[in-house]
């Protein structure tokens, strides 16, 4: 605790506490009368003995609570506040985190909102009046420059260094939640390079205090351990104490390849409570119920760094696979759906954390594939595509292609075909679409071909992928294919000695698999995998005539909205009602507020492209427990204190308190007249 005027405190107290001493030394002055005994004017004999000039003080409990009262006056005056543990840094960064597991509700609020009121708090203990005052007379440092920096998916300046805080208080106040994932590496990185900054233009005074940075997270941080401050020291207030909560952690659809009306559901379930629990799952089509499923979910054991009892089936806090054991269920689903519609699960149990308890997603009409083949004439992929069960087959040169017109190739700025299958082409020619190149590669600027590689087998293949599932390569080699330079983000599912054999990769609206030697060149041909092969990657691509998705759309993803003809802007209304106008640049247009789960819709749009679910879908952020300690790739998490005065300025504390004594000193007074 410190004061802002010590010196108002002072100079009362040298008034009025040497003055009350006076009144009880000086000699009252009174009236003389001739009595004929003092028997009965003992009090007024103690009376002119105490009132004698010079006299030692005696011992008076009335003078020592009226000191008491004066003294509470006096600190009321001097204006104490709270004293933080980062009241002496010349520069201070908040880190806010808003994101999903922030919106955990703690009693009647949620911790983000708790999160907010302590920011608050600790901004108001900074560069208060008499911290003005000092610095003007240099008997203290600087006054204190401070940052904010709030961050989920994506970390974002708030307010840049500054010493108002009127105006911080202000810009807290109007930050709102995310349903995004915890990014603090962002944060950091983007912290540090202030902090640098601030360095650089610091004065040569020896005396200024380090920069700190200060925390306000409940401590659900993955990737600390890759962590590691260059300069400063971070301190965590941990915000929340909940831990009880059920997750939907995946829901997936999938129509039949051969059964396009034949639909699949799978539901992932997790419990990250230290209790079993039991709950309903709902499944909603279009808003009406279709199927209702119970399941118990086992108690989650604690992970490391949470002050909890080992688990009952010893499984260690640190193990990554613990909550496997125990705690989650899969659900699977299996019905007829003759219609494009919205599917919804929903957990009938009310939790802490509201989010994660729906998850959504939108199934595509039921149709057969249509498929083209680029080819300068290739035996093996002719007869494998005309035995499956595809809408439509069709077949073009190289030549052909190129020379094609665009209106029997693409409609509305998308492909007309479900899959493309270039066969030793290359081309920039890409519209929107799902696309396979063998012994090729696009024309695009992120996917490179650096040569050509000899013999090789496959060394190493994703069985878990579903176009590798029963799909055995063991003696499968190809006699020469292309070396590619991928991009960051393309997935690797075969490999060999030089490198990836295939690959996936996506890119604005454009669905890749890059096969890299050709057919005829391997011994792939003659085994019973190629066909078994070729019918998943059908199936995966097109699942049943619907588009590839990149994956599931989380908080924070951008939407991608295609266009009608003409159509320079559209409208997307968000799950909180709000509508808001989106430019589109070359027939598309981009959204990147998704910042809370829930359905978005798009107005105008081209038709199978105006609504995108978006959900957590964040085991991370499920598990809500907060952490007891943190840990950086260098060092510990200082622990700081939270603020639990609504305000820094605690006078009002002593004034109450003055007039508390000093109504016990008037009650001890009158009881003594009484006498």
């Amino acid at each position: 605790m410190s004061f802002l005027t010590p010196w108002v405190a002072a100079i009362a107290a040298a008034i009025v506490v040497p003055a009350l001493l006076i009144l009880y030394f000086l000699k009252l002055r009174r009236r003389e009368e001739h009595v004929p005994s003092t028997l009965l004017w003992r009090r007024a004999v103690q009376d002119l003995q105490v009132n004698a000039p010079f006299q030692r003080l005696r011992k008076s409990l009335l003078l020592f609570l009226q000191l008491l009262v004066l003294a509470a006056g006096a600190f009321a005056l001097a204006r104490p506040i709270v004293q933080t543990e980062l009241s002496d840094a010349s520069s201070v960064i908040l880190l806010i985190d808003r994101s999903g597991s922030m919106s955990t509700r703690e009693g009647d609020t949620t911790r983000f909102e708790l999160a907010k009121e302590q920011a608050i708090r600790h901004v108001r203990t900074f560069n208060r009046t008499g911290s003005r005052f000092w610095a003007l007379f240099g008997t203290r440092d600087a006054m204190t420059r401070v940052m904010i920096i709030a961050f989920a998916d994506r970390a974002t300046v708030v307010s840049p260094f500054t010493t108002n805080t009127a105006d911080l208080t202000r810009l807290i106040e109007e930050l709102e939640p995310s349903d995004g994932r915890t990014n603090l590496r962002d944060a950091l990185e983007l912290a540090q390079v202030y902090m640098t900054q601030t360095t650089v233009e610091q004065t040569t005074e020896t005396t200024a205090a380090p920069s700190s940075l200060l925390l306000l997270s409940d401590g659900g941080l993955p990737g600390l351990d890759q962590i590691t401050l260059r300069e400063g020291e971070l301190r965590l207030i941990r915000i929340g104490e909940q831990s009880d909560n059920v997750g939907i952690t995946a829901l997936r659809v999938q129509r039949s390849y051969e059964r396009p009306e034949q639909l699949s559901v799978f539901c992932q379930l997790e419990n990250f409570g230290h209790a079993p629990v039991s709950t309903d799952v709902s499944l909603y089509v279009d808003g009406q119920l279709s199927a209702v499923r119970p399941v118990a979910l086992g108690a989650a054991p604690p992970r490391a760094g949470q002050p909890d009892d080992p688990p009952d089936d010893g499984a260690p806090p640190g193990d990554p696979e613990a909550r496997l054991r125990g705690a989650s269920a899969a659900l699977s689903f299996e019905f007829t759906l003759d219609r494009a519609a919205l599917l919804e699960a929903r957990l009938s149990r009310a939790d802490a954390l509201a989010i994660d308890d729906r998850a959504a997603t939108l199934v595509p009409a039921p149709r057969r594939l249509s498929v083209l083949l680029v080819s300068a004439g290739n035996f093996f992929w002719e007869k494998v595509l005309e035995h499956l069960p595809l809408e439509r087959f069709d077949y073009m040169t190289p030549q052909q292609y190129e020379t094609a017109p665009d209106e029997s190739l693409e409609r509305e700025g998308r492909s007309a075909y479900d899959v493309v299958v270039f066969d030793k082409h290359s081309t920039a020619r890409l519209p929107e679409g799902n696309y396979v190149f063998v012994a090729a590669a696009p024309q695009i600027e992120d996917v490179k071909v650096a040569g050509e590689i000899g013999d090789q087998a496959m060394l190493w293949w994703d069985e878990t992928h579903a176009i590798l599932r029963h799909v055995a390569l063991d003696y499968v080699f190809a006699s020469k294919g292309l070396a590619l330079e991928l991009p960051t983000g393309s997935e690797t599912l075969m490999e060999g000695p030089g490198g990836p054999t295939l690959a996936r990769y996506s890119k604005d609206g454009r669905h890749y698999f890059l096969l890299t030697f050709a057919i005829e060149n391997s011994t792939w041909w003659s085994k019973p995998s190629f066909p078994v092969f070729v019918y998943n990657l059908f199936s995966y691509m097109g699942a049943g005539g619907g588009v590839l998705d990149a994956g599931p759309l989380r908080p924070g993803d951008p939407l991608r909205i295609p266009l009608p003809a003409g159509v320079e802007q559209t409208r997307v209304q968000r799950p909180d009602g709000r509508s808001i106008p989106v430019h589109a640049t070359g027939g598309v247009a981009r959204y990147s507020g998704t910042e809370r789960v829930g359905l978005y819709t798009a107005n105008p749009a081209t038709p199978g492209h105006a609504r995108f679910a978006v959900n957590l879908e964040d085991a991370a952020e499920s598990d809500i427990a907060p952490l007891a300690e943190l840990r950086l790739g260098v060092g510990q998490v200082k622990l700081a204190s939270s603020i639990e005065t609504a305000t820094p300025e605690v006078w009002r504390w002593f004034v109450g308190a003055a007039l508390l004594i000093a109504l016990i000193e008037w009650h001890i007074y009158n009881r003594r007249v009484m006498i």
